[in-house]
């Protein structure tokens, strides 16, 4: 008995000491746990003190601008202080008026978003109350009508968009219109300083596109005539030319009516070309040298008709010319709306040839160029020759007679 009560003292002493060394390393584990909460506690103090030192340093910051607002700033004179802060107060205050225009605008246009997204709903919600449930069940379920409002959204910035678009062209518009009649008025000045040099008179303003372009053509008609000039006086040589042998060989006494001096009329040239002559003309030297004189005065001839069709052409070309030009002006007083008004002549002087003659649009259109005729008379029979009677758009018809040499 006694080493049974011995065996259960010792095996109670033993399960109190393995109780006891279970606490204790529940205890080790509990200290292991409290130590790093005691760190991580001791990390969060120092963040917090930190945190507070900065705060505590922003406040002192801002409290020290806050004195400098009220107060003003210490180094500048007493007078300045208050009108640094009513600066600093007008300008804080425009920021914030900017700010609260800005979110006026947007609540104003999420407020009108809103009222289209109901009226589009009430009318929705109508429809379905009169009895068409299936119908807008099926053509408007939810997500249609969520596409439908942001459709309706994209509209309506389009809409602005193209106000926006709008608003800028109209004041381009305003602008370009102001710059043409800038441009008009001077133009009218250099008309009238224009008028005032070449002595004009004020009722009759010349223009100074009709003077350019009477200018063009005169300057067109000049060339022309230097080279018909300049065929005038080689003919005029060639001609001097035929008259000293014509004299020579009558001084020398050997004149002879069958010797060719280069110049012959229409009436030599047929006697010279006609059968009798022709069949008749013996084979000699001299024969052969006037058939040789004939064929090379026949040659110049045509040169000279080349020239003078040549010449023709290059007038008729500079008449088309004018005429389109004229024509551009017809068109440019039409589209200005000049014949519209009742009673309104529009005076201009064309030119530096009809520097006294006037036309109003409806002479202009009266005496348009439609009647124009050009007769070519015969380049052997007749005088060289070529008249082009007109009817342009002065007061009077001209005869423009080209002669060629």
């Amino acid at each position: 008995p006694a080493g049974n009560q011995t065996f259960c003292v010792h095996r109670s002493l033993s399960l109190q000491f393995l109780i006891c060394k279970r606490k204790l390393e529940s205890k080790k584990e509990a200290l292991l746990i409290l130590s790093k909460e005691l760190d991580t506690c001791q990390q969060e103090r120092d963040q917090y003190k930190l945190m507070a030192n900065q705060l505590r340093e922003r406040h002192q910051g801002l409290k020290k601008k806050y004195r400098e607002l009220i107060d003003g700033d210490p180094t500048l004179p007493p007078e300045k202080r208050n009108q640094v802060n009513l600066a600093q107060l007008l300008r804080d205050s425009r920021e914030r008026s900017k700010q609260l225009t800005e979110e006026v605008k947007e609540l104003s246009h999420r407020l009108a978003e809103a009222q289209g997204d109901n009226k589009l709903l009430r009318m929705t919600i109508t429809k379905q109350r009169l009895g068409d449930e299936e119908v807008g069940a099926r053509h408007f379920p939810a997500h249609e009508r969520e596409d439908l409002v942001r459709q309706l959204e994209k509209a309506g910035q389009q809409k602005d968009e193209l106000e926006q678009s709008l608003k800028a062209l109209s004041d381009e518009l305003q602008d370009v219109k102001a710059e043409r009649v800038v441009f008009r008025e001077k133009a009218d000045r250099l008309n009238l300083e224009l008028n005032h040099i070449l002595g004009g008179q004020e009722t009759r303003i010349i223009d100074v596109d009709a003077l350019c372009m009477e200018n063009r053509y005169l300057h067109e008609r000049l060339k022309q005539v230097q080279e018909e000039v300049t065929l005038l006086k080689t003919n005029i040589m060639k001609y001097k030319t035929a008259l000293e042998r014509r004299k020579n060989t009558k001084v020398g006494g050997k004149s002879n009516s069958s010797i060719l001096t280069g110049v012959l009329s229409a009436k030599q040239v047929q006697e010279l070309l006609s059968e009798d002559n022709g069949c008749s003309l013996p084979a000699t030297p001299q024969s052969i040298s006037d058939l040789k004189s004939l064929a090379t005065a026949l040659l110049e001839t045509i040169h000279e008709k080349n020239i003078i069709i040549q010449h023709q052409r290059q007038t008729n070309r500079i008449l088309g010319n004018r005429v389109s030009e004229l024509e551009r002006k017809l068109k440019t007083l039409e589209v200005s709306g000049l014949w519209s008004l009742p009673g309104l002549t529009y005076n201009v002087t064309l030119g530096l040839r009809s520097m006294f003659q006037t036309l109003c649009p409806i002479c202009i259109l009266c005496h348009s160029f439609c009647h124009t005729r050009v007769a070519i008379k015969s380049l052997i029979h007749s005088p060289d020759i070529l008249l082009l009677n007109c009817t342009p758009l002065f007061a009077h018809k001209q005869n423009i007679t080209l002669h060629s040499i």
